[in-house]
């Protein structure tokens, strides 16, 4: 029962992880990256503080010196840079096509761990690295709008790519910093966890936020505007954190990545069905090479 809970969980975390480019999305055209990012992230600090029930402010002095730098690490590279690429790349692509894109994650992972961790590669990660390079290529419409070839796409394209290996190395950074890891100290719960990287990331965003001077125009905001920033903070960010928490606990990291694909193809639904977008033949065969690569990079 309890692994049959657990895959749910995954389930409705990666489904929250591909309705992210969704959110963003819907705001992309009307509000700059970095407020996006900012609001986004008030509202996700609010979200784990409610949650939290004050365990958030008992917590705070229980945090030990190298946890700090695991949450400053976290905070800067998987959710602050994270967002702020992905919305860049959201002015310049599709959210349908920056979905699939994020789930070429696995495969970036495991290029920075033959380059950086120097580990081995198998046939089936090479394979799987073969098939995101071919469901790239697809998205980016070779080989059948060969004429239709536009920078500012590629550009946005490389953008989400940006923020999907932002993911891998975060994942990375989390193996390195697993060691130094203060055994002592007892684990932070999920919500106190994602409302401290959402508040540290929050920080790291307010000055260029303020910057982007784009304040006065959220009295402007439609409602569903401001659905889609408290969706993309409350619940891509806080609750979706807490379920993957809690699904890793009963399922091995093959279940985890298998299921990862779920992101693309959330992704890809969801901009059809919310957005409007419409989804072609190239959305389905890259969405399907992607999905592809992530099993054969998982594959036992």
């Amino acid at each position: 029962m309890n692994r049959i809970r657990g895959k749910l969980c995954i389930s409705l975390a990666f489904f929250l992880a591909g309705s992210s480019v969704v959110a963003a999305g819907y705001v992309a055209d009307t509000l700059g990256p970095f407020t996006i990012t900012g609001i986004s992230l008030v509202f996700a600090g609010f979200t784990a503080f409610v949650l939290s029930n004050k365990k958030m402010l008992a917590s705070f002095r229980t945090i030990t010196a190298q946890k700090w730098k695991n949450l400053v690490w976290q905070s800067l590279i998987g959710v602050f840079l994270f967002r702020v690429l992905l919305t860049f790349g959201l002015q310049r692509t599709s959210a349908a096509e920056a979905g699939i894109l994020i789930g070429t994650s696995p495969a970036i992972t495991a290029v920075l761990t033959r380059l950086l961790l120097r580990e081995p590669l198998s046939g089936h990660k090479i394979a799987g690295i073969g098939a995101t390079l071919a469901g790239m290529a697809v998205l980016q419409g070779f080989p059948f709008t060969l004429g239709a070839f536009s920078m500012s796409h590629l550009l946005g394209n490389l953008l989400v790519l940006g923020s999907a290996a932002c993911e891998s190395a975060f994942v990375l950074i989390a193996r390195a910093m697993a060691f130094k890891e203060d055994r002592q100290a007892p684990p932070l719960d999920p919500i106190v966890h994602s409302g401290y990287v959402s508040l540290i990331s929050l920080l790291a965003c307010l000055p260029l936020m303020l910057w982007e001077n784009q304040l006065g125009s959220l009295p402007a905001l439609s409602t569903g505007g401001w659905l889609s920033l408290a969706w993309y903070g409350g619940m891509v960010t806080v609750i979706a954190f807490a379920c993957m928490f809690y699904g890793a606990r009963t399922c091995d990291g093959y279940t985890l990545a298998a299921f990862s694909g779920l992101i693309p193809v959330t992704a890809l639904l969801l901009s059809a069905a919310i957005l409007g977008e419409t989804v072609t033949a190239r959305h389905c065969i890259g969405c399907a090479c992607i999905v592809i690569a992530i099993l054969l990079m998982n594959r036992r």
